[in-house]
């Protein structure tokens, strides 16, 4: 497994639209998540915003905190998934990366480890209605796990220049 750092350096390497990050975010902006949510973000998560407020990676856009775009927006998608669809998310899942198909990747935030470093990333199948004890697949034990899972389905598709293999 690789560090977040390398996994990121890597992902940069390809062109856009395949992949595109953007500027830093500052600590202040992450606290203030945390508190709108009630729940702690990992480690990995917060350093892969300080490092990238959100980016497009694999032409899909993995949500940063942008309070002036609701739809790329961590907050403003987890209160329209959680609030306003037909199958809402449960309060504890955090949409990060939407499929395109109204599916998200979420960070499941009532996983967090004791050490508050990762969580698991786990598939909100939109159509899908859970029942009460159903749990949503896991696709990750982590954030870095999950990126560095696309960063290898990327290279395995794609090159450096985004055209494909």
């Amino acid at each position: 497994m690789h560090s977040l750092n390398q996994i990121i350096s890597e992902l940069k390497k390809f062109n856009s639209p395949n992949s595109e990050f953007y500027p830093a975010l500052n600590k202040g902006k992450i606290d203030e998540l945390e508190k709108k949510l009630k729940y702690k973000l990992p480690l990995d998560f917060r350093k892969f915003l300080l490092i990238s407020n959100g980016a497009i990676i694999n032409c899909h856009e993995l949500y940063g905190i942008h309070d002036d775009k609701p739809f790329e927006d961590l907050f403003g998608n987890y209160i329209f998934e959680k609030d306003e669809v037909e199958n809402p998310i449960r309060e504890h899942l955090l949409p990060i990366y939407p499929d395109g198909m109204g599916n998200h990747q979420c960070l499941d935030l009532r996983s967090l480890s004791p050490d508050g470093e990762i969580c698991n990333v786990i598939f909100w199948q939109h159509d899908h209605f859970y029942s009460e004890y159903e749990q949503p697949d896991i696709d990750a034990i982590s954030f870095t796990q999950f990126l560095e899972n696309i960063l290898n389905n990327m290279s395995e598709h794609y090159y450096y220049d985004g055209s494909p293999k």
